[in-house]
């Protein structure tokens, strides 16, 4: 009887199991930004582009690595656009606009300036501090800079920069 229920318990492992598909994770592509490029950013919340830019094109790590030098100012703008009968705001639009201009070193190509404009709401839950939402509000900030910077940096990668670089 253990026997029969071993086989019945190991045939529904391997047939509940069957579906599932390992993958082997690959590290992305390079980018001809990836370590060669040094950054000057300015404007507000530079903590949160700062982060992904180290996160998705990574830093120089020495003077000579330099390739590019990467200028963003950052720009944000709060709009209450909805305010209950007590004051409390119910609904904050947050346009942030992020311009680019990247420069190489040897100023063997020309720079490349790029702008974006990006818009979210935020449905604060209190009038005060709330630790939930003011977490959302800082994840909701940080993947929209995040996405944006990835938006970046495919463009730069579409513009074929490498060309021009090997051209001297």
């Amino acid at each position: 009887m253990r026997l029969c229920v071993l086989i019945i318990l190991g045939f529904c492992v391997l047939f509940g199991c069957s579906k599932i598909d390992f993958i082997l994770q690959s590290s992305s592509p390079s980018s001809i930004l990836n370590d060669v490029t040094s950054y000057a950013v300015s404007g507000d919340s530079v903590e949160y582009i700062n982060e992904a830019l180290i996160k998705n094109i990574g830093a120089a790590n020495k003077g000579d690595d330099v390739k590019f030098l990467l200028k963003v100012v950052v720009s944000e703008e709060n709009i209450k656009t909805s305010i209950d009968t007590n004051q409390v705001t119910t609904s904050v639009q947050y346009n942030i606009n992020i311009s680019y201009e990247l420069i190489t070193i040897s100023d063997s190509c020309s720079n490349v300036i790029k702008d974006y404009k990006i818009k979210f709401t935020h449905y604060p839950k209190s009038a005060g501090y709330n630790f939930g939402t003011d977490n959302a509000l800082r994840e909701i900030y940080k993947r929209n800079i995040n996405e944006n910077v990835i938006s970046f940096k495919s463009f730069i990668e579409n513009k074929n920069i490498q060309k021009c670089l090997n051209e001297n």
